[in-house]
C-alpha cells in the first residue's frame, strides 16, 4: 500500500494499493443455475456453474479474471473518504491502449459493482480491452465508500448527504484526482446508468465551463432527469418522501435503512429458496419493467452486488425526480431560505451544460423511461446534443443494461464503436 498527499486543486488525499495482474485461485463450486429449479440440486447439478459475481466484488472481480487493478481512497473537503477503483491500460499491458481516462458510474442503492457484473462480458472489461483507460466511482455511503475523517456509520449526521453532495462534492474530488494520474491534455469520459446520469447533470449544469476542461463526454444509459412519466408502480411512494426522511430521524434509525450491511439483512430472505428468489426479482422488476433480459442465473450475483447502501436523502432526492423537479434538494422553507436564499429549493438548469451528451434508453424502462429520456434530450443545449440512441426490444429493461444476458451485444460494442469513431483522432 503506498499513500500520500496528492498536489491538484482539491487538496485530496490518496492511498494506492496495487495488485498486480494475474489471477489467483478461487474456489468453484457451482453457485449459479440457469433456472429457479435447478437450484434445488445446485451442488451437484451440471447445468449449474460457478459465477465469481455471486462470490466476490471489486477489486477482487478484477483481480481474480486477471487484470490489473488499483484502489484510490479520496478525501473529500467535508471528509468523507471515496473508493475509487482503476484498471488501467497502457501499451505494455494492452497494445490496444488509448490512454483516455473512462469513468464509470453506478446508479441509487448501488455500487461499481454493477459494472463488473457480467464477468468478461462487463462494460468496465470491454472497455479496457478497448484500450480505455477505466475508473471506478462509488459515491459516498455505499459500502465501498462508507468512511469519513470524523465520523462512523453509526453516527446520525455520517448520513446526512443528498444527491447534491455527491455531484457537487464528490465528482469533482474524484475527477481532479483521474486527471491527475493521466495524461495533461486528457479529458474524461464519463458513463453513467440511471442515477449515475443525474450526478452528471447536476454537476454540468453547476459548473459548466469546470466540466467542459474536464470533461469529453457525458454517456447517459438510462437518464434519469425529470422522471415524472415513470411508469413503475413504486412512484406512488414519491410524494411522501419528506414524511419518511422525518420519520427515520425521529427515530434515529438512519444507518437501519441507509447502510449496506444492514439492508442485506432485510433482504435476507430473498437468497434463502428458489420460490423466494423467483418473488423477490419480480418485485424489483415492478420497478425495473417487467420484460427482462436476465434470468435465474444472475440472482445470486444481483444480490451480492447489491444493495450497495446509500442515505434515505439520496432515495428522497430521487423521490423529487419522479414529482417533475430538477433541483437542489428541498429542505423544509425556512432551511432553504437559510441554505440558497429563497424559500424553495433553486433549479438545475441543463440547458448550461456544454459537454457533448450522448443518450441511450430503451422503451422498456419502467423507471426511466423514453418519454422522460426524449424530454430530457429536448432540454440539452443543441451544441451539448451529441446523440441519442433507442433500444426498442421486446425484452430488455432498465437493469439490463448492466445486468442482461445480451448487454454486450446490445449496449456495449456499439457504445465503443461509438466513442472510437468520437473520440480516437
Amino acid at each position: 500500500m503506498i499513500c500520500g498527499v496528492v498536489g491538484t486543486t482539491t487538496g485530496v488525499v490518496l492511498c494506492l494499493v496495487l495488485i498486480f495482474k494475474g489471477a489467483q485461485g478461487v474456489g468453484e463450486e457451482n453457485n449459479v443455475c440457469p433456472t429457479f429449479e435447478d437450484y434445488y440440486t445446485i451442488k451437484n447439478n451440471s447445468n449449474c456453474w460457478y459465477d465469481l459475481g455471486a462470490d466476490f466484488v471489486a477489486p477482487e472481480i478484477i483481480h481474480h479474471l486477471g487484470y490489473p487493478v488499483q484502489t484510490y481512497r479520496i478525501v473529500t473537503r467535508d471528509g468523507y473518504i471515496l473508493t475509487l477503483f482503476r484498471i488501467p491500460n497502457d501499451s505494455q499491458r494492452n497494445p490496444h491502449a488509448k490512454k483516455h481516462p473512462v469513468y464509470l458510474q453506478h446508479g441509487l442503492v448501488a455500487t461499481c459493482n454493477n459494472f463488473l457484473a457480467l464477468q468478461k462480458d462487463s462494460l468496465a472489461f470491454v472497455l479496457w480491452e478497448a484500450g480505455y483507460d477505466v475508473w471506478l466511482g462509488n459515491y459516498r455511503g455505499t459500502f465501498p465508500s462508507a468512511y469519513h475523517v470524523n465520523m462512523t456509520t453509526r453516527d446520525q449526521e455520517f448520513w446526512a448527504t443528498s444527491m447534491d453532495d455527491v455531484a457537487l462534492i464528490d465528482l469533482p474530488a474524484i475527477f481532479h484526482t483521474i486527471l491527475s494520474h493521466t495524461s495533461p491534455d486528457n479529458q474524461i469520459i464519463y458513463i453513467g446508468h440511471s442515477l449515475g446520469t443525474t450526478f452528471a447533470l447536476m454537476y454540468g449544469s453547476e459548473f459548466p465551463e469546470e466540466a467542459r476542461s474536464m470533461i469529453k463526454m457525458f454517456v447517459l444509459l438510462c437518464p434519469a432527469y425529470t422522471l415524472s412519466r415513470m411508469i413503475s408502480p413504486y412512484k406512488v411512494f414519491a410524494p411522501y418522501g419528506n414524511w419518511v426522511v422525518d420519520t427515520v430521524r425521529d427515530l434515529q434509525i438512519e444507518r437501519i435503512v441507509s447502510e449496506a450491511n444492514e439492508l442485506s439483512r432485510l433482504i435476507q430472505p430473498c437468497k434463502e429458496s428458489p420460490p423466494m428468489m423467483r418473488l423477490c426479482m419480480q418485485l424489483y422488476n415492478l420497478f425495473y419493467g417487467p420484460k427482462a433480459d436476465f434470468g435465474p442465473e444472475i440472482v445470486p450475483v444481483y444480490f451480492r452486488q447489491l444493495p450497495g447502501g446509500t442515505s434515505i436523502r439520496i432515495l428522497n432526492h430521487a423521490a423529487d425526480l419522479v414529482l417533475g423537479n430538477f433541483r437542489k434538494y428541498n429542505y423544509p422553507p425556512e432551511i432553504n431560505l437559510q441554505k440558497y436564499g429563497t424559500t424553495e429549493a433553486p433549479l438545475f438548469d441543463v440547458s448550461k451544460i456544454e459537454v457533448p451528451t450522448y443518450i441511450v434508453y430503451s422503451t422498456q424502462d419502467w423507471a426511466t423511461p423514453e418519454a422522460d429520456a426524449l424530454h430530457l434530450y429536448r432540454n440539452l443545449n443543441e451544441k451539448a446534443r451529441y446523440g441519442i440512441r433507442k433500444i426498442d426490444l421486446p425484452f430488455f429493461n432498465h437493469i439490463d443494461f448492466v445486468m442482461g444476458r445480451n448487454a454486450r451485444r446490445i449496449v456495449y460494442d456499439p457504445l465503443v464503436r461509438m466513442l472510437n469513431k468520437a473520440i480516437i483522432p
